[in-house]
């Protein structure tokens, strides 16, 4: 394999770069507002069944189902706090509610954390659920579910007018009770506030890709998911995120360098393997495993699960689908093989034998608290303090200094003539966390004729 393919299989990246030359058309974000827009959900139909046969609150419980049903079929599973229903609706809507998930779903956890000290249980309904595309990501798959019921799916619309009521009334519960929310329709939270500064200031390429962005609109929304921040723009292509100018400047994303492992490697007892780790992550964290992820990738490749393509790219299949093919990640594999891993075996997991050689006592702690913790539970306690770090921090920091700001996961897009100053209140924001700084780089923009 040439020294090409490494480099290109490493990103993981898709990419699609603009000719320096080339027009670029940019529009703003057509925002479509909350409170005039009706959400349409397809939802089992003994679901809305269990709801039609309470006369008192049938609507609210059919609402409240479909709102569940899709949390179930984007993430495979549901909190569900009795409390906080208490507080919405009245203590009989809460055991008619229990009792058709007693009838319809299957306790999968009794500790799920919700609005802060509110707890709540999470729940998986007894139906299949929407079949999706395989996901190359940090976490690995679990065992499959066991064979479900195959739902008759109905089209389930709930008013705007319903949930907007439902958002004020969750939003003053919140404020009465000191619990943070994680939903944010206008800028009235305190995380939500320089987010939505930053997106009605954006100008997006005009895409086929964009063009729900700036056509036909989308909903203007925020949502905090295990602490971090997700909204329109979470999920735009890498290549049209760093073309975005804010009020016709354009901008560079300010990122931290091995987030999770800066995190980790800030737990380790102060002395010379924590000393080593700090230096090691403030450089180029994953070329240490070069050896280790070429290794792995040749297994794939033995296995048929791994090819490189035209284009000098190391690819991996996730299915029998050829669409689905991904280009293969070492930070992603890192992720994989020595955080989130679910395969055991030293043979599965290369890159945590050569991190047990390297840094064997933050090899040692992963290892200790993944003895206590699922790869879904370590992944919250990591995104939680990641999410603290950039959102609740950086950003409010860079709001004070009137820096315009959108956060991106483990990074911040700013103005390209802001750069240096918001990457010394990140570091600022890094060591205050932290207690060292780890590498902060300044992503280039790509440059295009106006």
């Amino acid at each position: 394999m040439s020294r090409a393919s490494r480099e290109i299989g490493d990103t993981g990246e898709r990419h699609q770069h603009y000719s320096s030359g080339e027009e670029i058309r940019r529009s703003p974000i057509r925002f479509l507002p909350a409170s005039q827009s009706d959400w349409t959900i397809s939802m089992p139909k003994e679901l809305a069944d269990h709801a039609n046969r309470s006369k008192k609150h049938g609507v609210e419980l059919r609402y409240e189902l479909a709102i569940l049903w899709r949390r179930y079929a984007n993430y495979g599973e549901f909190p569900v706090s009795m409390r906080l229903l208490d507080e919405l609706y009245t203590a009989h809507f809460r055991k008619t509610l229990k009792a058709i998930l007693d009838d319809t779903a299957t306790p999968v956890r009794t500790h799920s954390g919700y609005a802060d000290s509110a707890r709540s249980r999470s729940y998986k309904f007894n139906f299949r659920r929407p079949k999706k595309a395989p996901t190359y990501n940090t976490i690995p798959d679990g065992p499959s579910d066991p064979p479900l019921l195959l739902p008759n799916l109905i089209r389930t619309t709930i008013p705007a007018a319903w949930l907007w009521v439902r958002y004020e009334r969750w939003f003053a519960i919140c404020e009465r009770n000191g619990w943070t929310t994680n939903l944010d329709f206008d800028g009235r939270t305190d995380w939500g506030r320089p987010l939505f500064n930053a997106l009605e200031s954006a100008l997006i390429p005009e895409t086929a890709e964009t063009e729900r962005l700036t056509k036909r609109g989308i909903v203007k929304c925020a949502v905090r998911k295990r602490g971090r921040c997700y909204h329109p723009l979470t999920n735009l292509r890498k290549d049209l995120r760093r073309a975005m100018l804010f009020d016709g400047e354009p901008t560079v994303e300010v990122d931290i360098g091995s987030c999770y492992t800066a995190l980790l490697i800030s737990r380790l007892p102060e002395g010379a393997a924590k000393n080593w780790a700090i230096k090691a992550v403030q450089s180029d964290w994953y070329k240490q495993f070069d050896g280790a992820y070429t290794e792995w990738f040749h297994s794939q490749c033995k296995a048929g699960r791994g090819y490189i393509d035209d284009e000098d790219r190391w690819m991996l299949r996730l299915d029998d689908d050829p669409t689905h093919d991904v280009q293969a990640s070492i930070k992603i594999e890192f992720q994989r093989q020595c955080l989130f891993w679910r395969d055991g075996r030293d043979s599965s997991n290369p890159l945590r034998v050569a991190l047990r050689k390297l840094h064997p006592e933050l090899c040692r702690m992963i290892e200790s608290w993944r003895q206590r913790m699922t790869p879904t539970e370590l992944s919250d306690v990591l995104t939680r303090a990641e999410g603290s770090l950039v959102v609740d921090y950086a950003t409010a920091e860079l709001e004070r200094a009137s820096i315009t700001a959108l956060s991106n996961h483990d990074g911040l897009i700013v103005r390209v003539t802001q750069a240096n100053e918001a990457r010394e209140i990140l570091l600022d924001v890094c060591r205050w966390h932290l207690g060292f700084s780890p590498k902060v780089s300044i992503k280039a923009t790509i440059t295009a004729a106006m």
